[in-house]
C-alpha cells in the first residue's frame, strides 16, 4: 500500500477510536456537528487532515442514515 493510503487508514482508525463517536452520529442534527466534534477532539489543523476526516465522516454518515431511508 502507498503511504497516503496508510495515512488515510490511520486517520479513519483515530476517528473511530473516539469514545462516543457512534452515539454522536445518531444524535447529531447534521453532518457538520460530527465533523466539528471529530476535528476538535483530534486537534486537526491542516486542511489535508481535515479533508480526510470529513471524507471518512461523510461515508459513515451516509451508511448510518442510509439504513433509515
Amino acid at each position: 500500500m502507498g503511504a497516503v493510503k496508510n495515512y488515510m487508514m490511520d486517520v479513519e482508525e483515530e476517528i473511530f477510536s473516539i469514545d462516543g463517536i457512534e452515539q454522536k452520529f445518531g444524535e447529531a442534527e447534521d453532518i457538520s456537528e460530527v465533523e466539528n466534534f471529530v476535528i476538535d477532539k483530534l486537534g486537526y489543523t491542516s486542511s489535508f487532515d481535515i479533508d480526510i476526516a470529513k471524507g471518512v465522516i461523510s461515508n459513515h454518515w451516509n451508511d448510518y442514515w442510509g439504513c433509515y431511508i
